[in-house]
């Protein structure tokens, strides 16, 4: 699925495929007006009709070919979340990787549900903490899948949780620091990486992971400021207690952002290495920290593409 395509959208593709024509705007999007309309000229308006969309001969072959699975992925998702395949929902890409990330954990999360706020800012950090107050219908099928009847009032004490994202044949662990890697995880099932999120700076939760449980190397990726180091420090801390090794996605090529830049508020400390604990960073990793600290900048996580990094770290 295209990202810039919303679930609408592909729905109505999906009735083109099945059948002649549809009403659904699809010529809204600019993927589909430029590409397969001018470009391909796989679709076209019905003569006399500027509301009906209908497809050209090649249509059938290029959605089977690039958009099919992806609709039978997303529509299998609705099915077993028991929410209506509808059009109606104009769901992104990202949201609907959203939706399948906390279906994925429902249990985990329903245990520690928090307040709506907190959860749109844990789950829709590009967003407003007040994002789902907007979005009834996107709020009443978090709560299908969550299989609850309304959000709390209160966050529970004990907001503490694991997620993981599986692949079939794992070979590798990645830890991420933020959430984002997670939605889109097609890339990292096919090399064979699982995800692991903790909730941001919620390292405690490790100690309860068993160690067979850390079966294959684990890597760390997250955003090379002081919250995402010193996040990561504590970590390597339960992880080397645990008698096993972590390492820390180091970016060959690091796109090097100032300090005050969006909503970015970690900022480096006065002292040695900003107070960072040394013994956690390799000589390395310590010489990236000392450049980003004298040029007061930092490096977003998602800027890091982690899947070679990973790959050729174990060749």
């Amino acid at each position: 699925m295209r990202k810039e395509i919303t679930w609408r959208q592909l729905k109505g593709l999906h009735q083109l495929y099945e059948g002649k024509s549809t009403r659904i705007k699809l010529m809204s999007n600019v993927f589909v007006k430029k590409v397969l309309h001018k470009n391909r000229h796989l679709l076209k308006h019905k003569d006399g009709s500027q509301d009906i969309i209908v497809k050209n001969e090649g249509f059938n072959e290029y959605f089977k070919e690039n958009l099919l699975d992806q609709y039978e992925y997303y529509a299998e998702f609705f099915e077993n979340a028991g929410i209506e395949i509808s059009a109606k929902r104009t769901y992104s890409q990202d949201i609907l990787e959203t939706l399948i990330l906390i279906h994925k954990n429902r249990k985990t999360l329903r245990k520690n549900l928090s307040t709506p706020h907190i959860f749109s800012s844990n789950f829709f950090k590009d967003k407003d903490s007040k994002f789902l107050d907007s979005k009834p219908r996107l709020k009443d099928d978090i709560l299908t899948i969550l299989g609850v009847e309304k959000f709390p009032r209160e966050s529970p004490k004990d907001q503490q949780y694991r997620l993981v994202v599986d692949c079939l044949d794992p070979k590798y662990i990645l830890l991420c620091e933020n959430i984002d890697f997670l939605k889109d995880p097609f890339e990292f099932r096919k090399n064979h990486i699982e995800l692991w999120y903790l909730g941001g700076n919620n390292t405690k939760k490790l100690y309860e992971v068993p160690v067979d449980k850390i079966r294959f190397p684990m890597y760390y990726v997250c955003d090379w400021d002081f919250h995402g180091l010193d996040t990561y420090s504590r970590i390597k801390k339960i992880i080397t207690e645990k008698d096993k090794n972590i390492t820390l996605i180091i970016p060959p090529s690091p796109l090097l952002k100032p300090i005050k830049s969006g909503k970015h508020d970690s900022k480096w400390k006065e002292g040695l290495l900003s107070k960072l604990d040394a013994d956690a960073f390799t000589e390395e990793e310590t010489q990236l920290i000392d450049q980003l600290i004298e040029k007061n900048k930092w490096i977003e996580e998602q800027t890091i593409s982690p899947i070679s990094l990973i790959i050729n770290a174990d060749t």
